[in-house]
């Protein structure tokens, strides 16, 4: 089965310090996303969700590149990984958010958790630029 990704980027105008921050520093995450909690940037800290999620810290490049596993299909124990890419282009810095790994999903399922997912990650970046812009 070919890989199933999701792939959105948006250009702010704000430096990569701050876009890094917003996307890593659970405070501010919450002012964008929704209130995610964990102890400490690291690669295997634990996330926990307020719906009741779980997952871990996948990825730590620190300006660069931050992703997680989580469980995207509960009650289905399989977990996607998403990552976010920060480059600095003339107009700010480009924000890219994949999610991949919705082929371990049961067929039933991937294809509403995939749409579910691509219109969130629409309405949480559109989210994260009026924050970062704001």
């Amino acid at each position: 089965m070919e890989p199933v990704v999701i792939e959105r980027s948006i250009v702010v105008k704000a430096d990569r310090e701050r876009a890094w921050k917003a996307i890593t520093t659970p405070e501010l995450i919450e002012k964008w996303f929704e209130p995610i909690y964990f102890e400490r940037l690291a690669v295997g800290e634990a996330l926990t969700f307020t719906w009741g999620g779980k997952g871990s810290i996948a990825l730590v490049e620190p300006m660069e590149r931050f992703g997680f596993r989580w469980q995207s299909a509960k009650p289905h124990p399989a977990q996607t990984l998403v990552i976010f890419v920060l480059e600095t282009v003339s107009e700010g810095t480009r924000i890219t958010v994949t999610e991949q790994g919705f082929e371990a999903l049961p067929e039933e399922i991937r294809q509403a958790h995939f749409q579910q997912n691509t219109q969130g990650w629409e309405k949480e970046l559109g989210e994260l630029s009026a924050y970062l812009q704001g």
